[in-house]
C-alpha cells in the first residue's frame, strides 16, 4: 500500500503516514476508519484485483454458477473489461452476490500462512458497497437488538497479509462480506469460529497457502425475519497443496438451524454442528459447481490438515446423519 497522509484534528493537528506505521501498533479501525464512516466511492477500489486462482501451486478456478444463479447475480458497475462482472473483487478475495438474498452466493480467499499480520481489531465499522445496487445488500437493521451476529463470511484475518495488510482488514468489513448468524452460532469454539480458527491456525503455523470458499445454503424454507429469509446452514471448503504439489480440498457444512429456530420460536430442523461432507453434498446444497475440486478430496478422517475439525459426520439425505 502506498503511503499517504491522514489530517486529525483533535485539537491539535497530527499529519499520520499510515504507510510507515508498525505492523504491531497500528489499528484495523484506526487505519479505516474515516473511509468507514462515510463510505467509499467507486473509486476506492480501483486496483483491487481480488481471488486468485493461481494462487496455489495448483490452480483453483472459482465455482460455475447454474445459469438461474448467473440471472439473479449481482452485476458490478464499471467492471474492468474483460473481468465477469458478477465478481466482486476485494484484497486478496472476491465475492458473487445473490442480489434477491441480498446475501453472497459464495466468498473466495487466498491466505498466505507465511506473511500473516495479527492486526489489532478495533470498534468495527461496517459499510456497503457502492459497486452493487444498495437494494441488493443487507444492511445494519437486520442485526439490530436481536441475537444475530454479522458473521464473516471472508474470516478477517485471512486476507490480512502481505504489503496491502491494512486494506485487506478493511475490505472484510463490508456487509457484502456478511451474513445473519447466530451469535452462539457464529462465537462457538465447535462451531463457525472453531472452524476458521483452526483453518487459520494451519495456514500460520504451517506456513501454508489455503484457499477457502465460503458461503450460506439457501433454501426454499428459511424463515423470513425483518424481511430477510435467514440461512440455517453455511458451508466452507479448503483447498491447499501437499508437500509434493499435489492439491487436497475437503468440504464442510455447519449447521445453525436449532439456534435460528430457537431464536424465532420454531421447531428446530438441525442440532448446531459442523460435519465434514463430501464436496458433492455442498454441489447439491448450493447448486453451485465445484466439480472441479472434488477428484482432490482425501477420504474422511485423513491425515490431512483437515483432520483435526473432522467429525466423520455425513448428512445421505439431510434428515439422517451417518457416523
Amino acid at each position: 500500500m502506498s503511503a499517504q497522509d491522514v489530517t486529525f484534528t483533535v485539537p491539535l493537528t497530527l499529519a499520520v503516514r499510515l504507510g510507515c506505521l508498525s505492523n504491531s501498533a497500528l489499528s484495523a479501525s484506526d487505519a479505516g476508519a474515516l473511509s468507514k464512516e462515510v463510505g467509499h466511492p467507486v473509486s476506492y477500489y480501483e486496483g483491487r484485483l481480488g481471488y486468485d486462482p493461481t494462487f496455489l501451486a495448483t490452480p483453483v478456478s472459482l465455482p460455475s454458477l447454474t445459469e438461474e444463479q448467473r440471472r439473479n447475480a449481482s452485476t458490478m458497475v464499471d467492471a474492468q473489461p474483460g473481468s465477469d462482472p458478477t465478481v466482486l473483487p476485494y484484497t486478496h478475495f472476491s465475492l458473487v452476490m445473490n442480489r434477491a438474498r441480498q446475501l453472497a452466493y459464495y466468498t473466495a480467499v487466498n491466505i498466505d500462512g507465511s506473511q500473516l499480520v495479527e492486526l489489532h481489531r478495533g470498534k468495527d465499522r461496517w459499510f456497503l458497497d457502492p459497486r452493487i445496487a444498495e437494494s441488493e445488500q443487507i444492511g445494519k437493521e437486520l442485526y439490530e437488538r436481536n441475537a444475530l451476529d454479522r458473521g464473516h463470511l471472508v474470516r478477517r484475518l485471512d486476507p490480512v497479509w502481505g504489503s496491502d495488510f491494512v486494506l485487506a482488514d478493511t475490505d472484510t468489513f463490508h456487509f457484502t462480506n456478511c451474513s445473519p448468524q447466530h451469535e452462539r452460532f457464529n462465537q462457538g469454539k465447535d462451531l463457525w469460529q472453531g472452524l476458521e480458527n483452526y483453518i487459520y491456525s494451519r495456514s500460520q503455523v504451517l506456513d501454508r497457502k489455503i484457499t477457502v470458499f465460503t458461503g450460506p445454503v439457501f433454501g426454499e424454507l428459511d424463515p423470513l425475519y425483518k424481511g430477510v429469509r435467514l440461512p440455517l446452514a453455511f458451508w466452507k471448503i479448503i483447498a491447499y497443496c501437499r508437500a509434493d504439489g499435489s492439491l487436497a480440498t475437503a468440504g464442510y457444512v455447519l449447521e445453525q438451524g436449532g439456534l435460528i429456530q430457537d431464536m424465532l420460536s420454531r421447531d428446530a430442523g438441525f442440532a448446531p454442528g459442523t460435519y465434514r461432507v463430501p464436496i458433492a453434498q455442498i454441489n447439491e446444497r448450493t447448486g453451485l459447481d465445484f466439480g472441479h475440486l472434488v477428484c482432490h478430496e482425501p477420504p474422511l478422517s485423513s491425515d490431512g490438515i483437515e483432520r483435526g475439525m473432522d467429525r466423520v459426520l455425513i448428512r445421505d439425505d439431510y434428515s439422517n446423519i451417518i457416523i
